[in-house]
């Protein structure tokens, strides 16, 4: 598979957040705002560091690609992953009611009362402070424009396609200036595509990444809020359901109700301008692949195999077996090897365990594939 300039068979990474170091909790933060700016020397050192711990856990594991581990977003809250971009950009105030959007369900969101525009970087320093750590490939994350615009209490545009293409617009920026610096891969992690993909995502996601000088892929995220294996349901208009989870009975246009994994995203997906698409089937299995060759998927396809939504770490052997599974539908020149999503809510011990998991898994399935090729050589 391709991964910046060089070519790996079977390339191993992880998707999402990660969990910090235990000292790292609590640095950095905003008085009263859940979202980390770099406010001097001592912080930023912090985030040095902090970065440092997790591309090293990648490394020792033994990864191909090594990711940021989206500390600017936190560990506690999905909310925290929309704060972020919020508050380095104009054109917000942060506070507004429940989110629309059911995996946002029991959080607040900022709303759009302006113009969107980029004020400050969103993932600059993150960039440098990997790069910083490891000579190896690089991922960068984004939270989707899809997402962004779908959790957005909108009161300034006029609908959420103009709101979404303003969202494009300073992603695009700030994703210019990271492959001005030297990124490989940026990632995009949409949260809504499983409820259905309409034109205003395409078209907003092909404006974000237009004329970026790096790989992209998108994660789609069947959900890990709080480390549930399903999204919260909705009941028609009720305002709340029984263990104090609250619903709204109102969604942004282009948001249906309920997810269909991969056959949500189906074909419409053809139309992104994405080098790579990854989602998850360590949890629900590689029959979710099928769609992939059902539509003629011909990118590389990364898989998640890692089961983030379990505390059991999974053997080198089992991971291989779900990789096998995989190449049923996606041959081995086009796959590469992840986690299902993020792995904030676990111990770190147990994250780093499933990590040196997933490599020593992948690794066994290399071994097989060049030994069968050289048999047949």
């Amino acid at each position: 598979m391709r991964v910046g300039n060089q070519d790996i068979l079977l390339p191993v990474t992880m998707v999402g957040n990660y969990p910090e170091p235990r000292w790292f909790r609590g640095i950095g933060k905003y008085p009263g705002n859940p979202s980390r700016f770099v406010f001097d020397s001592m912080e930023q050192e912090a985030l040095y560091d902090c970065i440092s711990c997790i591309v090293d856990d990648q490394e020792r594991a033994g990864f191909d690609i090594i990711a940021d581990g989206r500390v600017f977003g936190g560990s506690d809250s999905y909310g925290q992953l929309l704060y972020h971009y919020m508050e380095r950009s104009s054109g917000f105030v942060m506070n507004g009611p429940n989110i629309p959007v059911p995996i946002y369900s029991s959080l607040y969101a900022p709303t759009c009362v302006g113009e969107i525009n980029r004020v400050y970087p969103y993932h600059v320093e993150t960039l440098k402070a990997v790069r910083k750590a490891t000579n190896r490939p690089i991922k960068i994350s984004y939270t989707g424009v899809g997402a962004m615009s779908a959790a957005t209490n909108n009161q300034h545009y006029k609908d959420i396609n103009e709101l979404s293409m303003a969202y494009a617009k300073a992603l695009n920026e700030d994703m210019k200036e990271l492959s001005g610096i030297g990124v490989d891969i940026i990632q995009l992690d949409e949260f809504v595509w499983p409820y259905g993909m309409g034109d205003w995502e395409i078209e907003a996601l092909n404006a974000t990444v237009k004329d970026v000088d790096a790989q992209i892929w998108v994660h789609t995220c069947w959900g890990n809020y709080g480390g549930t294996p399903a999204y919260v349901s909705y009941e028609g208009d009720q305002d709340h359901v029984e263990g104090g989870i609250y619903e709204i009975d109102k969604r942004p246009k282009g948001v249906s109700e309920t997810p269909n994994r991969a056959g949500s995203i189906f074909p419409k997906v053809l139309e992104a301008d994405i080098d790579v698409l990854n989602f998850e089937i360590g949890r629900c299995g590689p029959s979710d692949l099928k769609p992939l060759l059902d539509a003629n998927w011909t990118k590389p396809f990364v898989a998640g195999v890692i089961d983030v939504k379990s505390l059991i770490t999974e053997s080198a052997d089992e991971v291989a077996d779900k990789i096998r599974g995989c190449l049923e539908y996606v041959p081995i020149e086009r796959l590469g090897v992840t986690t299902d999503c993020g792995l904030p809510n676990m111990p770190r011990m147990i994250a780093q365990n499933k990590l040196k998991a997933l490599a020593d898994g992948a690794a066994i399935v290399r071994e097989e594939h060049l030994a069968k090729a050289a048999a047949n050589a």
